[in-house]
């Protein structure tokens, strides 16, 4: 690897989440943070057992700074003094906390605007998106045979910006044109796996489905289970964010696209909502919590109760994407399907849901979906499907 700009210092949303936890994980086990070189700063919402403590008490240097996304001026401040004045080293933003809420991207790419035009000084920013700004409303019936490929972006720029996700992913690709900052929009899939941050470990989809299964006593799917999605383990999401990192600050210089072309998938496995509604079912009749190892279709009165609102989007739509640019970079995901090193470990999306299942019996039976409206940029109902 080239050898990079430093001091680095990141900015890091959603650090108590998912994604951003397990990210916050692999920035503290880069060997230039331990040596000093990498400095990271957590935005960390308050509440909920005091989610700030939580990342403190991991007992590393680690600032954080309590407030969400709504906070312009926090943000703002944020990221134009990501480097503490200091007018030198790389600034960088990993976003993960919502990809819906383009309010605080903006608030964010102000201060790096600010930033920029004090010292000259082109930031970074990592945007966690997701395909599910490629989604239709298929409802289960049919699997489309489109394919979303990165390594062309026109078709992924023709999608609204009204849709899911786009408005903010189309705010870091032009300020990316703009000059002030590199920005990259990685889209996973369906996102698999234990994660490896302080607070939140269990993905959204597969638990979702699990408690449903739980619910109604046998593994379900909406519609015919048709439609096709992708996923991708969540460390393999997470080293493609180092990756494009370590790339965006070689004193090479970058490689990777940005702009117009700042989009990235991930997917490593694909399936149907059938088959992966199969596999958990027999995964979970083999554990003695479940009757019958057969799915079976919801009906319209159960899906918004077992799944939520977003049941129609989130588990039966298609939603097909092809990774590209990521291998080109030296991406090399260790989960899925068609892992890429002899050394990988050869589970994948269907071998996550043991794992899973484990997570929902520690978690509580009961959780509601973590898909809710009010995580998306468009009002129920109001949906229009590209």
């Amino acid at each position: 690897m080239s050898l990079l700009r430093y001091p680095i210092h990141v900015l890091l949303t959603g650090a108590t989440g998912y994604i951003g936890g397990s990210t916050l994980s692999a920035l503290l086990a880069r060997e230039d943070y331990k040596d000093g070189r990498v400095k990271i700063t957590c935005l960390v919402r308050g509440g909920l057992g005091d989610r700030a403590a939580l990342i403190e008490r991991l007992g590393v240097d680690v600032t954080v700074l309590v407030g969400d996304l709504a906070d312009w001026e926090l943000l703002r401040a944020a990221a134009a003094e990501a480097d503490g004045l200091r007018r030198r080293g790389a600034p960088v933003v990993i976003d993960t906390a919502n990809a819906d809420f383009p309010r605080g991207a903006r608030a964010m790419l102000a201060g790096l605007r600010q930033r920029y035009e004090r010292t000259g000084t082109r930031s970074v920013f990592i945007h966690s998106s997701g395909t599910g700004a490629l989604t239709d409303n298929a409802q289960g019936k049919f699997a489309d045979q489109k394919i979303y490929d990165d390594l062309d972006c026109t078709a992924i720029r023709a999608i609204p910006t009204t849709y899911v996700h786009r408005e903010t992913d189309e705010l870091i690709s032009q300020a990316s044109v703009e000059g002030y900052v590199r920005g990259y929009v990685v889209m996973p899939p369906l996102v698999y796996g234990r994660g490896t941050g302080p607070c939140s470990r269990t993905s959204v989809q597969i638990p979702a489905l699990i408690r449903a299964a739980l619910t109604l006593g046998q593994a379900v799917h909406v519609g015919s289970g048709l439609s096709m999605w992708n996923g991708v383990h969540v460390n393999d999401l997470v080293s493609l964010f180092m990756v494009l990192l370590d790339d965006a600050l070689s004193a090479a210089g970058p490689k990777a696209p940005t702009g117009l072309d700042c989009y990235y998938f991930c997917a490593t496995d694909t399936y149907s909502w059938k088959q992966l509604a199969g596999e958990l079912g027999k995964r979970l009749y083999a554990k003695g919590a479940l009757p019958t190892p057969e799915p079976r279709a919801l009906r319209p009165d159960e899906e918004r109760v077992v799944l939520g609102e977003w049941s129609g989007f989130a588990y039966g739509s298609n939603s097909r994407s092809r990774a590209g640019k990521a291998y080109t970079l030296g991406w090399v995901p260790k989960h899925g399907t068609r892992p890429t090193n002899a050394d990988a470990n050869a589970d994948g999306l269907f071998d996550s849901i043991d794992a899973e299942y484990e997570a929902v019996l520690e978690e509580g039976r009961d959780v509601a979906p973590k898909v809710h409206s009010d995580e998306m940029n468009v009002a129920l109902g109001t949906t229009t499907y590209p």
